[in-house]
């Protein structure tokens, strides 16, 4: 049970594709490189198609256990790393966005409370695939532009 004044920590993790679909997982505990390695072997199933993952520089996303499990899916997952402090070059930064403002919008009870609130506002996004589209082609319209 959670005290005032306890750290509890929980992680959400998140990917967008180019047409329009959000995925995430909540996990227990910071993010790892086993855990993230788990995410993306969720990705993977999602369809047969090649995946590509956009992500930043967090030691969990460039842990030896994540590159191996990239490695061996032969192509089918691929990782474009972000070059440092870059969230204006990844269309998830948006969704975090979307999720901040709305978290701040109440109160918390607990953390079973906030997590509960951020599912389900994830979920509620899940629904709006123009709006996720838009997130990916406003970031790289804005790439495209500043070239």
């Amino acid at each position: 049970m959670y005290r005032s004044g306890q750290r509890v920590k929980k992680t959400l993790a998140s990917a967008i594709s180019t047409d329009g679909k959000l995925y995430f997982q909540t996990l227990p505990g910071s993010m790892t490189g086993p855990r993230y390695k788990e995410f993306l072997k969720s990705l993977k199933r999602t369809s047969r198609k090649p995946k590509f993952i956009i992500h930043d520089g967090l030691s969990a996303h460039r842990a030896k256990v994540v590159t191996e499990y990239v490695e061996s899916t032969n192509g089918k997952l691929r990782i474009f790393q972000l070059p440092g402090y870059s969230p204006e070059l990844n269309p998830d930064e948006l969704v975090w966005n979307s999720l901040k403002k709305e978290l701040g919008k109440r109160a918390h009870r607990n953390i079973e409370d906030l997590t509960e609130n951020a599912e389900s506002h994830l979920e509620n996004l899940k629904k709006k695939k123009s709006v996720l589209r838009k997130y990916v082609t406003h970031t790289y319209r804005d790439i495209a532009d500043n070239v």
